[in-house]
This record gives structure tokens, C-alpha cells and sequence, in this order.
């Protein structure tokens, strides 16, 4: 099987979108596959929930005071809405540091009314709007923790990074990873579909003291790990403390989910990136396992076949995924 997403202008198909998936239960074993499991991918911004576990283990929390809030928006990939940053700032204040310590680099926030605010109000954008501020905060305030010089905490070598990629290959059950520079400087991960499906698996069961943790106050915050209009808060927020959803540039998503009968991890990426293609094949992948009930999947409708939209906010077009499966030849 595979996932293809075709994206319609007006009515006429445009383009098309693969997708590979892989979903596993609670013995690691796979239930369903769309394209290889073994399919190597850049985990990107789906490894922050395990990377969050470092600022777990570093007594970083009590030393700082951290709050669930600021554990959650270092697992983010937020919209810099106002919250977001004030959040951000907040733990900086905690740890005695500021914006010019945050090495993730600076975009306008994915929130469009957020930006219009910025310029309305004439104020310049900085790190905190990035997506990826939380976490680097946190990777700052592991730095503090642990005692350890922090100017070039993003690099492969040192000890804050060290500590999460030993906490990556725990999770991941693989030794030897490859590593290369994620856009917000940090190191990302490259992992197969299946591995980063049982990671997910071992955050929706809660597999030890700090996914526990993690899963709780992602489940408690859905609105710091993305926002409005955004998928994973859309899915945490509908699920009610039985799923966790987080996507990663280049078309990533990772999601855990317990049910009745255990515990569900899986893993997606849409082979030419697109970011709505990836929420729309998560739905279906999900209406496909037949994991969740009817009120939830009425909530997630509008990713399964997101409207798009022009510059003015016109209707111009759709995305349409379907699963399918290969004939015997």
C-alpha cells in the first residue's frame, strides 16, 4: 500500500503527493504499512517530545520551577502567538537568560494575525517567534542544570546534545544513527518509519517516568505545541488525554494514541514535504486503523481534505488522500 494525496486547483488534479506510513501496537509490531517501514527519514521537529525528556532527566524542572506550560512549549513547534513567546521568555527569565542566547535563528511567526500585530505595532521580530524557541530554551536551561558552558549548545559534541541523542537511541532502540544540522541549527535525526513509530508507541503508553511526564503535559497543553488552526492541537485537544500528535518539517508527523486494547505509535512522511498533504494522509491513516470514534474524526474533518486558499482568502482549490493498496500482479 501506499498514500496518495492529490491536490486539486479548482477541480483539475495539480500535483500528487506520496506518502509512506507505518503504524505499530504495543508489542512493536507493525499493523499496517503504506510503502517501506524501513524507509529512512529526518525525524526534524517530531524527535521533540523524546529531546524534551532530556530537560526531564537534568533536574532542570525543580531546580528552575519549571511549569507544565514551559515543559510543553519545549515540545513545540509553535505558532508565535503571543502565549507561545510569553512562555518562552518566561522560562529564559527563570534560567537568567535572554533572546540573544536563543541559537535557533528567526522567521515571522506561522501565525499570520500574530505578525500583523508585530507590524501594526512596530515591534521587531526576534528568536522567540521562531517555532523551535521552546526547545532551544529548554536545551539552555538543560545547560544550566547540568553546569556546562552554554554559547555553542547546539552542537553535535556537546553535552546537552550528547544527553539527547543518548535518549534518542534509547527510544529508538538503534545505536547507530546518522546526524545532520536541522534548520534550527540543533541536530536531527535520521531514522526509519518503524522506529520512529515505536518511539511514538512508547510515549502514548507512557513506557517510563519521563514519557509519562512528556505525554501528561502535551495532553494538558495541546494549544503550546502548535495553535490555532494547527493540526496537533486540534488532535490533542479532540483525543482528551488519549493522543498525542507532533509533526516535523518535510511532511514528518509521529502519533501516539492508547486505546481500549493497547497502545498505537505511527509514523508518516509525505515524500514531497507538503505540510497539508501530511494532515490530511494522518487522518487518513487513522480512519483507516479504525482507532478513533466518529465525534473525533467529525473534528478532524478539515485536515482530511483541507480547503485551499488563495492570498485573498479565496477558495481555490483541495487535497483528496487515499490509501492504495497494490494488485498481486
Amino acid at each position: 500500500m501506499i498514500l496518495v494525496s492529490k491536490q486539486y486547483m479548482g477541480d483539475i488534479v495539480e500535483s500528487f503527493h506520496i506518502g509512506y506510513a507505518t503504524a505499530v501496537d504495543e508489542k512493536g509490531e507493525i499493523i499496517f504499512s503504506a510503502g517501506e517501514p524501513e524507509y529512512p527519514i529526518f525525524v526534524r521537529s517530531a524527535a521533540k517530545p523524546f529531546q524534551a525528556v532530556a530537560l526531564l532527566e537534568s533536574g532542570a524542572v525543580d531546580k528552575f520551577n519549571l511549569t507544565d506550560e514551559e515543559i510543553a512549549i519545549a515540545c513545540a513547534s509553535h505558532n508565535g502567538e503571543v502565549f507561545h513567546t510569553e512562555t518562552v521568555a518566561g522560562l529564559l527569565r527563570k534560567i537568567n537568560m535572554n533572546i540573544d542566547d536563543l541559537l535557533c535563528g528567526i522567521h515571522p511567526p506561522y501565525d499570520r494575525t500574530s505578525y500583523e500585530q508585530l507590524i501594526l505595532q512596530g515591534r521587531r521580530l526576534t528568536a522567540l517567534h521562531n517555532n523551535c524557541s521552546g526547545k532551544h530554551a529548554a536545551m539552555l536551561a538543560i545547560s544550566k542544570a547540568m553546569d556546562v558552558v552554554s554559547d555553542n549548545y547546539t552542537d553535535v559534541e556537546h553535552p546537552v546534545q550528547q544527553r539527547i541523542f543518548e535518549k534518542i537511541k534509547h527510544y529508538a532502540e538503534k545505536d547507530k544513527i546518522p546526524v545532520e544540522v536541522d534548520s534550527c541549527n540543533t541536530p536531527t535525526f535520521f531514522l526509519p518509519l518503524f522506529n520512529l513509530a515505536l518511539m511514538y508507541r512508547k510515549l502514548a503508553e507512557g513506557a517510563d517516568e519521563y514519557m509519562q511526564k512528556i505525554f501528561h503535559v502535551m495532553s494538558l497543553h495541546p494549544r503550546h505545541i502548535a495553535g490555532k488552526e494547527r493540526f496537533d492541537t486540534d488532535f490533542i485537544t479532540a483525543l482528551h488525554g488519549k493522543g498525542i500528535s507532533k509533526v516535523g518539517s518535510e511532511g514528518v508527523r509521529g502519533i501516539g494514541i492508547r486505546t481500549d486494547s493497547g497502545h498505537v505509535g505511527i509514523a508518516i512522511k509525505v515524500l514531497s514535504g507538503s505540510k497539508e498533504a501530511a494532515d490530511s494522509m494522518s487522518v487518513a491513516v487513522l480512519k483507516h486503523l479504525k482507532i478513533l470514534d466518529e465525534e473525533v474524526l467529525t473534528k478532524l474533518d478539515k485536515y482530511y481534505c483541507p480547503i485551499l486558499k488563495s492570498h485573498s482568502d479565496k477558495d481555490i482549490g483541495r487535497i483528496e488522500t487515499a490509501i492504495i493498496v497494490n494488485e498481486d500482479k
